[in-house]
């Protein structure tokens, strides 16, 4: 008897194992066993039993790591379905969904046709949307609420309305990898925020949550329902097509934002404009709290030396450093990469730095002069760990877009966007959307709705946000990205090489690119040069992408896999592929 085994490791396989005789009784498809690869020992998974090999010679199977299969052929359907769509290897796939499971039985599959529903509610709702879901099934279903984060999961855990039910076991609440849990065992999967990029794996197989959901339901035959103000335009194209039901709350209105032209203001000094600061000073009078949002950490975003013009980068990333006043120290956003405020040019050795650029602290500071009585709390990076982690007292707050984590549970009268152009401006093409999401997500923070600082009041999104109007904004939105290709018309797949070496790694790149040009047109692809990346060097690894646009993303996974099965590997170079970034 031969058995095939794949590992978890980048390599295609299926490999031939014999099976010894004291083995053969036990070995059946779906348990892991130990074998020899290469050099040293492996745990595989068992996917298929031969009585016969194209190899005359075989490694036998060292032993057996399992009584019982682990996954069965549902559990297979799905991991060939994933290896397909995110370019990993089978033994991958396996690996990541049992990794991810906190017990290693197989799954359980159901003859149901799986139902798909989203609803459009307010984040202080989503607890009572949930109990209202899940009062359509039978008294003794089972349920998992997927979440972005921790902090959200604690809330929902606390909440009156779902506290009794996680407490018996009928409710489970967990993040990302619990989608490789969710099986005919559940009547309902629910996911809260689905657009949020916290769902996204950032690792190989980078997989979107939301896409392995609605793969499994249709294996598994459970149902799902989004829950969330601002869905995704992928989610939102589904359910406008009639493949996902929506059910929109007629309470899920959300005040109109008023939009403050900067360039009314052009001579008026400093970051915040008269109207937000009279909104601002009309909160403090009455007592009520404020919300100031501005992605940007730090006092500075750039420091330049006066006498030579040398920007101050960090030595492992090619990124300039920011400053920040209260740690009195220079910091990398992508690194833990830190040097002393006092530091001297590393070009002319003077210290002669000038910083520009404005950041959460230096907001701080101005506020600080206008209103000096209030206290003014700069809320930038959370302690991740810390599901409990609460907010200090303050009468303004303001924060990154990690003051998100407290929504349902923080109520401010003002909020207040400091530039939302940064929002729109990103390099990446969902930009328009997360600026979007964001500015919903804020306003369900504000009992009288919020002020946008910009200089660009005639964009789509900020015309939709004024009117009030969430569809206007998706309509234009699947509009423009049917126009120029994108998700979910067209699907981008980004080849990514990274090494310490920024030769060879662009070489890769460009070796990988002229294999893949060659047959390109024949197949309908189009693909990109290699460009380095928006930050070029990152950690002290240099980072080439290749992108391929193609209308279908299994298809255009083989064909990039075949094609990079041709090139040699370089053993310090990491290929990744990312669908739809």
């Amino acid at each position: 008897m031969i058995a095939q085994v794949v590992f978890d490791l980048p390599l295609d396989g299926p490999f031939d194992y014999l099976i010894p005789e004291h083995l053969a009784p036990a070995i059946a498809v779906g348990v892991r066993v130990k074998v020899s690869f290469g050099p040293r020992p492996q745990i595989g998974f068992v996917i298929g039993l031969l009585g016969a090999s194209a190899l005359s010679k075989l490694k036998p199977v060292q032993s057996l790591c399992d009584a019982f299969p682990v996954f069965n052929s549902l559990d297979l359907i799905f991991a060939r379905n994933f290896c397909a769509y995110y370019g990993c290897s089978l033994g991958e796939a396996l690996g990541t969904m049992l990794r991810n499971k906190t017990d290693h039985k197989p799954s359980i599959g159901r003859d149901h046709e799986p139902l798909s529903s989203l609803y459009r509610c307010l984040p202080n709702s989503y607890a009572a949307k949930i109990q209202e879901v899940m009062g359509g099934y039978r008294e003794h279903s089972r349920f998992l609420i997927l979440v972005p984060d921790a902090f959200r999961g604690q809330a929902l855990s606390n909440s009156l309305l779902l506290a009794k039910r996680v407490r018996e076991g009928s409710v489970k609440i967990g993040t990302r990898s619990s989608v490789f849990e969710c099986d005919g065992q559940h009547d309902c999967v629910i996911m809260v925020d689905e657009e949020d990029s916290s769902y996204k794996q950032e690792q190989m197989p980078m997989y979107d949550t939301a896409q392995v959901l609605l793969t499994r339901s249709m294996i598994y035959g459970f149902d799902i329902a989004f829950v969330g103000i601002s869905p995704s335009v992928e989610v939102m194209s589904l359910a406008l097509g009639g493949k996902i039901k929506l059910f929109e709350d007629p309470a899920a209105s959300v005040p109109s934002a008023r939009i403050v032209d900067l360039s009314n203001y052009k001579f008026v000094p400093g970051l915040i404009s008269p109207p937000v600061r009279d909104a601002l000073e009309a909160a403090l009078k009455t007592g009520k709290k404020s919300i100031l949002v501005l992605n940007r950490r730090g006092s500075y975003r750039l420091t330049r030396c006066v006498d030579c013009a040398e920007i101050l980068k960090c030595t492992h990333c090619d990124s300039p450093l920011i400053y920040s006043r209260s740690e009195g120290q220079f910091l990398c956003r992508h690194c833990t990469y830190t040097v002393p405020g006092d530091t001297v040019c590393p070009k002319c050795h003077k210290p002669s730095w000038r910083s520009v650029g404005i950041g959460v602290e230096q907001v701080q500071t101005e506020l600080k002069k206008y209103f000096p009585q209030a206290k003014i709390v700069a809320f930038e990076r959370p302690a991740k760990r810390d599901a409990n982690q609460s907010l200090p007292d303050f009468d303004i707050l303001i924060s990154t877009s990690a003051v998100l984590r407290f929504q349902g549970t923080l109520q401010a009268q003002v909020a207040a966007f400091i530039d939302f152009d940064a929002e729109l401006n990103r390099l990446d093409t969902r930009s328009a959307f997360n600026a979007f999401s964001l500015a919903l997500h804020i306003s369900c923070m504000a009992t009288e709705g919020v002020f946008i600082q910009t200089r660009n009041s005639s964009h789509y999104v900020l015309q939709s946000l004024s009117r009030g109007k969430k569809q206007d904004f998706y309509d234009e939105e699947l509009k423009l990205r049917k126009e120029f290709g994108f998700s979910p018309f067209k699907h981008w797949v980004r080849i990514s090489w990274r090494g310490k070496s920024e030769k060879t790694t662009r070489d890769c790149a460009q070796e990988a690119y002229n294999v893949l040009s060659r047959s390109s047109s024949e197949k309908g692809y189009i693909i990109t040069p290699p460009l380095a990346d928006a930050v070029g060097r990152k950690r002290d690894q240099f980072r080439f992408n290749v992108m391929v646009q193609a209308d279908q993303v299994p298809p255009a996974v083989a064909f990039i896999k075949t094609a990079l099965a041709k090139i040699k590997r370089r053993s310090r170079v990491i290929v990744t592929l990312n669908i739809d970034p």
